[in-house]
């Protein structure tokens, strides 16, 4: 398991500020949510899978994000003319589902929105390290406590996976039984049943890796107290520098003009 989505590389993205990627994200989630408009969401897709294929992000990265928002969007495009009866385009009527050319255009609107909104973040996350994308928050505005605890989460999760298979193969060695088979073996059948006897036969489980996550904490706590954390009057000092290239003046430039042109039409559309 791990919980960094960056695409190692050097494209152009790459090499940005993460504060202009910031702002890129954030000027397009915002406009996507503001703009029911289905050109500009299409055309907000199109430039989204420009920019990452530009930066040289493979094709599997950018299916993958297809692949897990597609029931998403296969929901909100099925369910909302259901829920939403307004229009005056009738083209068909069977009482409780009455479709019209207005809220099939809005199924649609709402079902690009969501893989617009998703490509809007997944520019910064594609292409950000985990450090530098902590930097970016840090050099933004957020807390440095905040930033840290954030980076140690991040680093930690793929560790804390690896403990849990640990200790389940290792519980699972001992013969306890985690899949729920005994339960079925014994002639129990309702599923409810079924489900608790699994949660709690998790228990001694999850008990161990409480206990060593406890341990590594408190590891953990100690490293930091060591080096200084939490002392007042101290400035702290970053790994991670960041410097504003021209290059990112110039895209950070071009953002906010196009933001600004998009802003216009839609007040004047």
């Amino acid at each position: 398991m791990d919980a960094d989505l960056y695409v190692p590389g050097d494209g152009w993205l790459h090499r940005t500020d993460p504060r202009v990627k910031f702002l890129m994200s954030l000027a397009l989630l915002v406009l996507c949510l503001v703009w029911r408009s289905w050109p500009f969401i299409l055309g907000v897709l199109a430039l989204e899978h420009i920019m990452l294929l530009t930066d040289h992000i493979p094709w599997k990265n950018i299916v993958w994000v297809w692949r897990i928002l597609a029931v998403i969007i296969a929901l909100i495009v099925v369910l909302w003319p259901i829920f939403d009866r307004s229009g005056t385009h009738v083209i068909a009527d069977w009482g409780w589902l009455r479709l019209t050319r207005e809220n099939l255009v809005m199924a649609a609107v709402m079902g690009l929105r969501i893989p617009a909104l998703g490509f809007a973040c997944f520019l910064t996350l594609f292409t950000t390290s985990q450090a530098k994308l902590i930097r970016g928050a840090v050099a933004v505005g957020m807390p440095y406590s905040a930033g840290l605890t954030l980076a140690t989460a991040l680093r930690y999760i793929p560790v804390f996976a690896r403990i849990v298979t640990q200790v389940r193969d290792a519980q699972r060695a001992r013969g306890l039984d985690l899949s729920g088979e005994g339960a079925r073996m014994r002639g129990i059948r309702n599923p409810f049943t079924l489900m608790l006897a699994r949660a709690r036969a998790w228990v001694p489980v999850i008990v161990a890796v409480l206990i060593r996550a406890f341990r590594m904490s408190r590891s953990v706590g100690w490293a930091m107290e060591s080096r200084g954390l939490g002392l007042p009057g101290v400035k702290r000092s970053y790994r991670v520098r960041l410097a504003m290239r021209p290059a990112d003046w110039g895209i950070l430039a071009v953002t906010v003009a196009l933001t600004a042109i998009a802003v216009v039409i839609m007040m004047l559309s």
